[in-house]
């Protein structure tokens, strides 16, 4: 028993040895003792769909484009004919961008994403033999900023340039444009009547996307100082929710009548009592202003009122009727047709479109005949560039004065000014 006992105790021992000076005693061990671990293959998903874009080349269709993403032809005409519900395919010009999903497994095209323009996003996808579209809009958000300078030849070519003041120049485009055509159109020639030194401060909305790309809204104030004389303009909503630029008085800015209804080539017949009718072969009194220009040409509203009449007379040809305001109304001839809507009861704001210049009725050649009365009776056009628009009510001068003080309080806050001054152009834009 002892000995067995030795015999173990020197065998474990042994092993112990082994385990400490392994480098001097060579174990060998059978293979099928101690299994290896199994290697089991990388573990991976192929994703669902994979992605890629085309771009629209110069001079292809939006159907070449589709047939390089391997649309069936009967796909591609049902993409088509979806994608038409939201923006015509023929306005899609060179460079435009289609961002395609694919199925990883079978290769079909999923759905399809096209940037309408910088606020719209198209998202077309698969409905079952049919695809179904849905326009998503950029979110924004508006701000509002103040342009402040120093004119140095004038003011367009001021806004236009910028000096390093990291304003977009399609922002100080639509500015200046804004300013020119719509708010001092009657006050200012911005061609002639600023001069280096005049100053001005500009309060404006914008609307601000996620990338950081601003583009520029209302303008919310004005104010210069041309000469040594104040100009300025506050933005205010009616209770009708008419918007318009008023002084800090509350008189309008604007007159009440446009100087005419259309861009013309030259007055073909003045306004006279007497004479000689090319059609009639008679003197008679032409009450009112001949305009020539080419058939098609866009005649429009020279204030805001009522349609009155819009029908065909044998003498008027297609004619349109506007009454408006304090005994005033303007009528518009020979028109070749009327625009969309015209009709009697229609309200009309300043600079609508109401009709096309032809040659209906007793007419020679395409022009416009425009006339203008006066509590009924005609008179002649050109004295009517005096007559101011409506001022705010006095009912509502109390608000009018509530809302503008805040503008007036970011048009005095305005401080390191945005340098929009140009060094020395020569004030003309591009194109120009």
């Amino acid at each position: 028993m002892r000995t067995t006992q030795r015999i173990l105790s020197l065998g474990v021992f042994a092993a112990f040895g082994v385990a400490i000076a392994g480098s001097f005693v060579e174990l060998q061990v059978s293979p099928d003792a101690v299994p290896l671990p199994a290697l089991l293959p990388a573990a991976h998903a192929n994703p669902a769909e994979v992605g890629f874009q085309d771009t629209l080349r110069s001079g292809e269709t939006i159907s070449e484009l589709l047939s390089r993403a391997e649309l069936a032809s009967s796909e591609a005409d049902a993409l088509l004919a979806e994608l038409n519900e939201f923006q015509d395919p023929r306005r899609l010009r060179p460079g435009s961008v289609i961002s395609y999903r694919k199925s990883f497994e079978t290769g079909d095209v999923r759905g399809m994403e096209l940037r309408i323009d910088a606020d719209r996003t198209l998202n077309m996808h698969r409905a079952g033999s049919d695809w179904a579209g849905a326009i998503e809009e950029v979110p924004v958000k508006t701000d509002s900023a103040v342009l402040t300078g120093t004119v140095r030849s004038s003011l367009y070519a001021a806004l236009i340039a910028g000096d390093g003041d990291g304003v977009p120049a399609s922002e100080r485009e639509g500015i200046a444009d804004l300013l020119a055509d719509r708010i001092f159109a009657w006050q200012v020639d911005f061609s002639r009547d600023l001069r280096p030194g005049d100053e001005f401060r500009i309060l404006y909305e914008r609307t601000v996307r996620p990338d950081g790309t601003a583009r520029a809204g209302r303008v919310l104030g004005v104010q210069f100082n041309l000469n040594g004389r104040d100009h300025e303009a506050y933005l205010y909503r009616s209770a009708d929710g008419s918007e318009d630029y008023y002084g800090r008085d509350g008189e309008s800015l604007r007159r009440a009548f446009l100087r005419a209804p259309l861009e013309f080539r030259r007055i073909s017949s003045a306004f006279a009592r007497s004479r000689f009718h090319p059609v009639l072969k008679k003197n008679r009194p032409h009450l009112g202003i001949d305009y020539a220009a080419s058939a098609g040409t866009p005649v429009r509203a020279v204030g805001d009122g009522v349609v009155r009449r819009a029908n065909f007379s044998d003498s008027y040809g297609n004619v349109v009727e506007i009454g408006h305001s304090r005994g005033y109304a303007s009528r518009y001839a020979h028109l070749r047709a009327f625009a969309s809507g015209i009709r009697p009861g229609t309200r009309i704001r300043q600079g609508d479109l109401i009709g096309y210049v032809g040659s209906t009725g007793m007419s020679t050649a395409p022009h416009l005949h425009y006339e203008f009365h006066a509590s009924g009776k005609a008179v002649d056009p050109n004295t009517i560039k005096s007559i101011t628009g409506e001022p705010v009510p006095s009912r509502y001068r109390g608000d009018f004065r509530a809302r503008i003080a805040s503008q007036l309080r970011a048009l005095d806050r305005a401080s390191s000014p945005v340098l929009l001054a140009d060094a020395g152009s020569t004030g003309k834009r591009d194109g120009e």
